[in-house]
């Protein structure tokens, strides 16, 4: 039988860590939907660095043992969050002692979201069936229990939210048993305290969430100008690897086209907006139109997020961004998403 994702759809890689050479690994989840998201290591001599956990004990702690062997000798003493999404942040807790560093950003936005509230929404995903509640708005409540449907497949019992213990603005470098490591400040972008990893000796950089690869990325915060720009950074260092924070390992071109997906959207976005076309609707026209159809991203998974993108950058654009909105506005937008997906499914 061939590997399932976490979500129960076939894996297009497979799960598991990637050797990246010169004492660096990726670890992949397929296929890089929801909660299917990546980490790293780098092993020097005496200690190793973790780049992010995952989203509960259980993924983390079958991360952790499959990354024993490679730091046989060299524990891991100190841990990166990328951002505070809790895909990439929830499984802290398993590294008792080490020392845990992301953005002064990410720090606070860490505690914003409650495992319980996650635990809830779980159960809560065949109420939120909007084909059995012929109610008005039964399509967003549809979307949204299609998301919380997504929630099944993780563990959020017995989840110690665990913050960063240190915190820096800019750029920090460090060094990891004799080789440098330089941590770079690229948010508000996806997340209000996204940073990127470089590891200059080998080429590689861990993007966290500025790279999303075979899935359409999500933007929660803007603005959009941050991304690109960040971005721009990735490929201004020239790496020889990059690894996303969900789906498969990518290079320069991989980064360029991330690029041309947010130049893309942004301007067509706009270009309706300034009509009157609300983000919502304006989010079904583009992924509906010929001109996105002809654009390698169209064939992306999830294209649906567009609703949220659409959103975030109508509201940068009004002077709102570079913070999240509230959990009762992504409630919705989150809505607004799974009900465009189950149109462009039908």
């Amino acid at each position: 039988m061939s590997e399932l994702s976490l979500l129960g759809r076939p894996a297009r890689y497979a799960t598991g860590l990637e050797d990246l050479g010169a004492g660096l690994f990726a670890w992949l989840q397929p296929n890089g939907d929801v909660g299917e998201s990546n980490a790293g290591l780098v092993v020097g001599d005496n200690e190793s660095l973790l780049i992010d956990t995952l989203w509960d004990r259980r993924l983390t702690g079958r991360m952790l043992d499959a990354m024993a062997p490679r730091t046989v000798g060299a524990p891991i003493r100190r841990l990166v969050n990328t951002h505070g999404d809790p895909d990439h942040c929830w499984g802290n807790q398993l590294l008792a002692g080490a020392e845990i560093i992301a953005t002064r950003a990410t720090a606070q936005d860490v505690r914003r979201e409650d495992p319980r509230q996650l635990r809830m929404l779980g159960r809560l995903a065949g109420a939120l069936d909007g084909r059995r509640l012929p109610l008005p708005g039964a399509g967003k409540l549809a979307g949204l229990g299609a998301f919380a449907g997504m929630l099944r497949a993780y563990d959020f019992s017995g989840i110690t939210v665990t913050p960063p213990t240190l915190t820096f603005q800019g750029t920090l470098e460090l060094d990891v048993g004799g080789r440098r490591v330089v941590l770079i400040e690229v948010g508000p972008a996806h997340t209000p305290g996204d940073l990127i990893v470089h590891v200059p000796d080998s080429g590689v950089v861990y993007a966290g969430d500025l790279m999303f690869v075979g899935v359409t990325p999500i933007m929660w915060v803007g603005p959009v100008e941050n991304w690109i720009a960040g971005l721009q950074q990735i490929i201004d260092l020239e790496p020889k690897v990059v690894v996303p924070g969900h789906g498969p390992l990518t290079d320069i071109d991989g980064v360029r086209e991330m690029q041309r997906y947010w130049e893309f959207v942004a301007a067509t976005v706009r270009a309706r907006v300034s009509r009157g076309v609300s983000p919502s609707d304006c989010a079904g026209e583009i992924v509906r139109s010929l001109e996105f159809a002809a654009q390698p991203f169209a064939s992306w998974d999830a294209p649906a997020r567009i609703a949220v993108n659409a959103a975030i950058i109508a509201r940068g654009d009004r002077g709102e961004g570079g913070s999240r909105v509230s959990s009762r506005t992504r409630m919705g937008l989150i809505a607004q998403m799974g009900e465009l997906a189950r149109e462009l499914a039908t």
